[in-house]
């Protein structure tokens, strides 16, 4: 009989447990909320990973004959994945903190649609493979996109994520253009990896 009572008692507990237990996205922080949505919108850090896993030359390629191979490591250590995620983050809590007037708006139109469908389109555009979640834009995610791209409420984020580029054109989320996006945020990373390996950044075009 006791050990029966306990095996209640503990079916209790654990489905109590398991009602307790939200969504990551429903219990984090709202500053980390946007700060995964600002990662997923803008993923840079696993194309740079996935350029030097196909080039040991990466970034420099045939130009790395013309640094040392102190400065080409120095290069690909400060654009390690790991790297450029975590400057990346604090990018986006440096912004969650300096705009709370209108972060919940921006997490709503990110979460909504803009942050996957646009990061979609850079990992193709980048030539990544595709999360195994990869599933069509429904009606909703197409508006969120839509609002990001052309809406002026979210001009300050368009800013901030380098995607003021968007704005007044199409919103669509084509691989084409998600390769001329992830090009351009790319150059930000590269400029001040090159700065800090004293490397001349002429060498980057």
């Amino acid at each position: 009989m006791a050990w029966c009572l306990a095996l209640v008692v503990f079916g209790a507990l654990a489905l109590l447990a398991g009602c307790a237990r939200l969504p990551v996205a429903e219990t984090a922080a709202p500053r980390d909320r946007f700060a995964s949505a600002y990662v997923e919108l803008l993923p840079v850090a696993d194309m740079m990973g996935e350029a030097a896993a196909r080039d040991p030359r990466w970034p420099l390629a045939e130009k790395a004959a013309l640094v040392s191979p102190a400065q080409l490591g120095c290069m690909r250590q400060a654009l390690a994945p790991g790297q450029v995620q975590a400057a990346q983050l604090q990018l986006a809590l440096d912004y969650a903190d300096a705009h709370p007037a209108t972060l919940t708006a921006d997490i709503a139109v990110l979460e909504g649609g803009a942050a996957r469908l646009i990061g979609q389109a850079m990992r193709a555009g980048a030539g990544l493979k595709a999360p195994a979640s990869t599933r069509p834009a429904s009606e909703g995610e197409m508006r969120a996109l839509a609002q990001f791209a052309t809406d002026a409420r979210f001009a300050d984020l368009r800013q901030a994520t380098g995607l003021s580029r968007l704005a007044g054109g199409s919103p669509s989320a084509d691989d084409e253009r998600g390769k001329d996006i992830a090009r351009a945020l790319t150059v930000n990373f590269l400029t001040d990896a090159f700065l800090r390996c004293h490397i001349p950044v002429k060498l980057l075009y």
